[in-house]
């Protein structure tokens, strides 16, 4: 009878079709292609997008606004990093650092001279 009691208990509370939504953004983007028969999932980390979007960023303040893209590229480097893509992180950390260091002490370089 205790036996039977907790296994109903335990169905009760159980429920395999629970579906819980992301607090603040999502762990994975799907999209799916359809060609035929074959149904083809492309699966895209948004940690990768985030890394892209700072590598992006970084790159381009090479030759434009380089304390205001360098500095995004940084921050969202890092929020790349905590993401998970440590490799694209890290890059655009990189290159940001790189173009705000280069611009700030390029014009004391060349006043030197």
């Amino acid at each position: 009878m205790r036996r039977l009691n907790r296994v109903k208990k335990y169905r009760l509370h159980h429920h395999d079709n629970e579906e819980y939504a992301a607090e603040l953004a999502p762990g994975r983007l799907y999209m799916a292609k359809s060609e035929g028969r074959n149904l083809l999932t492309f699966k895209t980390d948004t940690s990768v997008i985030v890394g892209y979007v700072a590598l992006f960023l970084a790159l381009f303040s090479i030759t434009f606004y380089p304390l205001v893209f360098g500095s995004l590229g940084v921050v969202i480097g890092l929020l790349a990093v905590r993401y998970g893509a440590r490799t694209l992180g890290f890059t655009a950390i990189g290159f940001g650092g790189f173009s705000v260091l280069f611009s700030l002490l390029y014009p004391l370089m060349i006043s030197a001279f």
